[in-house]
């Protein structure tokens, strides 16, 4: 993909992502005021969706209009690009096959639910497949993509405790104990992990057919 058509294709992807997470936070803290406002304003970011979300479009929109800059470096490098790709695939995973049937969201709420567990994680995906790694992630490295998850299992747990608020059925520790919410946690631990080490497979084997088509190319 030229240089130009790829700058393009990602600020369209990140901009509906954006559109996805500004929409959800207006429809949690429209009419809200004063503490209401500003509980809502927190529940908003206790959730793995939202997080998730603004990752893919944190990397997509710096690698469209920042490419240059930090931000952008730190967008394309492939340990950044794998975490945020195992995180918002298991946010659709996790959503799709868990939380999906649990409720009926209507009109703009259904806009967002679609946008933030279907379409951002459809063009993140999207991206990581066609677009080569420039590097691979160190399969050693793998391990690091679970620290943002464990660290947020850990605030979920001491946010909940303190507010009685989880964010997630499965993370509920006042209906399922901490035993199996650990569990729980554990076991998503290992599938963020297996994710992770899948899709770093995935770009070295990305890296290496796309190193013998230049090699073509080129002969």
């Amino acid at each position: 993909m030229k240089a130009a058509a790829l700058k393009a294709w990602r600020a369209g992807a990140a901009l509906a992502v954006w559109a996805g997470v500004a929409l959800q936070f207006w429809l949690m803290v429209h009419g809200r005021s004063g503490a209401d406002l500003a509980q809502a304003v927190l529940r908003f970011f206790c959730f793995f969706t939202i997080l998730s979300n603004l990752a893919a479009g944190t990397v997509l929109g710096a690698s469209a209009l920042a490419a240059d800059g930090p931000l952008g470096r730190w967008a394309a490098r492939a340990g950044s690009r794998v975490a945020a790709a195992a995180y918002i695939a298991i946010t659709a995973i996790v959503y799709h096959a868990l939380l999906a049937g649990t409720w009926d969201p209507k009109g703009a709420q259904l806009l967002a639910d679609t946008l933030l567990h279907s379409v951002t994680p459809a063009l993140f995906l999207l991206d990581f497949l066609i677009v080569p790694p420039r590097e691979t992630a160190r399969w050693g490295s793998a391990w690091k993509a679970l620290v943002f998850p464990a660290a947020f299992g850990a605030w979920s747990l001491l946010h909940g405790a303190l507010s009685g608020f989880y964010p997630y059925p499965f993370l509920d520790v006042a209906s399922r104990g901490y035993g199996a919410v650990l569990t729980t946690m554990a076991l998503m631990g290992l599938g963020f992990y297996a994710v992770t080490l899948a899709l770093t497979g995935l770009q070295h084997l990305q890296l290496k057919l796309a190193l013998r088509a230049r090699r073509a190319i080129s002969a």
